[in-house]
């Protein structure tokens, strides 16, 4: 599937109460063409607007972005472009108490549809570990994971449901050269099995840069060239910019675009009529881009993981459809929650309430804390009103105790998912974007994943209350 896009705009407005700041334009009127089969990244200087794109395309943002989007050189239909594509990005969210294989696992209940078998669903899971040099880390805790093997399980929860597009940001980062080039082969790998791969990368090394089929880049918001890395070269040679042999390409094009650079900046976005012309060498007859299969009906076709592509070993991917089709065949109740994902809301809540108490119960440093939390508490709330309850005189004292009670059962566990929640909402809107899962079964089972802790320390709290307090048993009946 080929991603277009024509006259892109990217306007970031200040809020309301900054009243002295102009509106300040990231990305100018930029145009491009992202083609299936290729694994393209979008480079530049920093603040020249790649991540910007990336999110403009991928549809992460859409305030302030204007311009004409196209998907197979159709007007694109954002809600079903998000069911075809998948963003991963920089920072890899993920839980770390779950070894690899059952995070997979869950993704897998998720992402694929409630009629597949579960061992088909384990088929997928084990193949794809397969593929990415995942297979013998499977049952290792993703906390103790390295950065690659992260970055690669990242691409591996997304791969799950075989996505035509994928958009990663800097899958680079934090990666030292060898696994870098591990991680781009793959990619590299994944893309020519039919895939269209965009990505970010800030200044590649020589070689991670030869590993790119086509390369955008972006300064100060403009697009200063489209093409391939080997037509690099001797396209800066035509507007009077030489590297020298010696010369990273990719080093050489960044300094001479820097922001301070505006004159090189204006003569290469003319050149390149701002993203509008590209530049490539001639590809041979047996390319993947002038074979690509498709079916009788009009389906893509993407070949297995494994890499074979013979006529059996093909996966087929859902029809593309756009605007001027029938939307009311595409999405038949727009006020059933669960209907754009492959999954029932019950399967869904079912399958986070699982992970979510596994995650739970696995985490013993926090388990600890609060059960020492609530036998301290309740101790020290029982020395206080030590034998109270006998005299009927200190009713005040009484009901300080009940206040007490029940402001420290109320606030205690409410903090337990306020601390929680920071974490917990970038993973949600990863995978809220990615379409893993709507909303409501999330909300539900995040409460009610915490009600059997919730209930065991409680009853903890109580019995010390109980202990220390309750000598008579008159306290409790006098509240």
């Amino acid at each position: 599937m080929d991603i277009q896009f024509e006259n892109l705009n990217y306007e970031v407005k200040p809020s309301f109460w900054q009243t002295k700041v102009s509106p300040r334009t990231i990305l100018k009127s930029v145009n491009g063409r992202f083609a299936a089969g290729e694994l393209a990244c979008i480079m530049g200087p920093s603040g020249a607007g790649k991540s910007s794109l990336l999110n403009a395309l991928s549809g992460y943002n859409y305030k302030g972005v204007s311009g004409t989007l196209k998907l197979n050189n159709q007007p694109r239909d954002e809600k079903l472009f998000r069911k075809l594509s998948c963003y991963i990005m920089q920072e890899d969210k993920i839980q770390p108490m779950l070894t690899l294989n059952e995070l997979m696992m869950f993704a897998a209940e998720l992402k694929l549809s409630n009629n597949t078998l579960m061992k088909e669903k384990q088929i997928i899971v084990s193949e794809i570990q397969n593929v990415l040099g995942l297979s013998e880390s499977k049952n290792t805790r993703t906390e103790f994971l390295s950065g690659g093997q992260k970055k690669r399980l990242s691409i591996a929860l997304e791969l799950i449901n075989n996505p035509p597009i994928i958009f990663l940001d800097e899958p680079t980062s934090g990666l030292d050269n060898v696994s870098s080039a591990y991680c781009l082969q793959l990619l590299r790998g994944l893309a020519h099995q039919g895939r269209t791969i965009v990505c970010t990368i800030h200044q590649p090394s020589a070689s991670l840069f030869q590993l790119f089929d086509h390369v955008y880049v972006l300064s100060n918001g403009y697009c200063v060239y489209q093409g391939s890395t080997d037509q690099m070269v001797p396209f800066l040679s035509t507007v009077g910019l030489h590297c020298p042999l010696t010369y990273n390409p990719a080093d050489y094009i960044i300094e001479a675009t820097d922001g301070e650079e505006m004159d090189n900046i204006t003569k290469l976005s003319a050149a390149t009529k701002n993203g509008k012309l590209s530049l490539y060498k001639m590809r041979k007859a047996n390319d993947y881009y002038l074979k690509k299969k498709m079916s009788l009906n009009g389906e893509v076709l993407l070949p297995e993981l494994n890499g074979n592509v013979s006529a059996n070993k093909m996966l087929p991917l859902p029809p593309i459809k756009y605007k001027d089709d029938d939307d009311d065949d595409m999405v038949k109740d727009r006020d059933t929650w669960c209907v754009d994902f492959p999954t029932s809301g019950w399967s869904q809540f079912c399958t986070l309430w699982k992970r979510m108490i596994l995650q739970m119960y696995r985490n013993k440093i926090g388990l600890n804390i609060q059960f020492y939390h609530h036998l301290i508490c309740g101790l020290a709330v029982g020395i206080v009103f030590f034998d109270k309850s006998n005299d009927g005189a200190q009713f005040f004292n009484h009901m300080k105790f009940c206040m007490g009670n029940i402001l420290f059962h109320t606030f205690t566990q409410s903090m337990v998912q306020v601390l929680a929640f920071p974490y917990e909402v970038k993973l949600l809107k990863q995978e809220y974007f990615n379409r893993w899962y709507s909303l409501r079964p999330y909300y539900l089972a995040f409460q009610l994943s915490r009600v059997p802790s919730i209930v065991s320390y409680q009853i903890l709290c109580i019995i010390e209350f109980y202990r220390k307090l309750l000598i008579n048993g008159n306290l409790l009946h006098r509240c």
